[in-house]
């Protein structure tokens, strides 16, 4: 089994980490160049932006040709999901499979202009439940789609015409680094799309940003800001450490 995952704060590398099998960073294999992925069982991990699939996401599965007995797809959110489980369902990848099973988990919310950071539970009784029933149904590799409701549907289909995450400038403009910034490079190493550099030991922003947060919520000295952010307090799953977050 192997399952590819995309984390900026370590709660889809979690849910695949306990879902077992070869777990393979969705980012890493871009940057290498993989797209032929082939197991018995093949799952993808990621979390929901603005009630949407985000574009990273589907531009790597519109060119991503599994072979496998079963495919899986698992969306993590933190407040509403939306309508992300039917978006997943209508995928077609690239060899023609679409996934056999398609679920979603809530966990911590991690979008910090949106939710205040230190409120956030690193996980509970209920996450963990949610997991386990869907260990035991790829286990059986059961096949099943959650359903979306038709307000959902409405809801994610407004959010899509005005999508607030577009790779490009994403929230470079509204990020900021203060005097506790050290010149570390952790940042720069856990950016998916190599949009950060490290130049006179400061961070230096271009405009190829997915909007992931990874450098926000990830710096050890807490030095990157935005400037809509709830609190000064950052998340990070308790059971995933930074270094496994690390693209390069």
């Amino acid at each position: 089994m192997k399952t590819l995952y995309f984390s900026s704060t370590g709660n889809c590398l979690y849910v695949a980490k306990c879902l077992g099998g070869e777990c393979l960073s969705i980012p890493k294999l871009i940057k290498q160049g993989i797209y032929e992925i082939k197991d018995d069982v093949v799952g993808i991990v990621f979390p929901v932006y603005g009630l949407c699939i985000p574009p990273y996401i589907e531009e790597f599965l519109q060119q991503l040709k599994v072979e496998c007995n079963y495919l899986f797809a698992i969306a993590t959110y933190g407040c509403f999901a939306g309508s992300v489980c039917n978006e997943l369902n209508n995928i077609t990848l690239a060899n023609g499979r679409k996934f056999d099973y398609v679920n979603s988990i809530q966990m911590a919310e991690n979008c910090i202009t949106f939710a205040d950071m230190e409120k956030q539970e690193g996980d509970n009784k209920k996450q963990q439940g949610v997991i386990d029933q869907i260990m035991g149904d790829i286990v059986e590799k059961k096949r099943y789609v959650k359903r979306n409701s038709l307000f959902s549907k409405l809801i994610t289909r407004d959010h899509k015409k005005k999508y607030e995450f577009p790779t490009g400038i994403g929230i470079t403009e509204e990020v900021t680094v203060n005097e506790a910034c050290t010149g570390c490079g952790t940042c720069s190493r856990l950016c998916p799309m190599g949009n950060i550099h490290i130049e006179n030991g400061r961070p230096l922003f271009s405009k190829n940003c997915i909007s992931c947060g990874a450098c926000i919520q990830n710096c050890p000295k807490n030095a990157i800001h935005h400037n809509r952010e709830k609190s000064s307090a950052r998340y990070r799953n308790p059971h995933i450490e930074i270094g496994e977050l690390l693209i390069s």
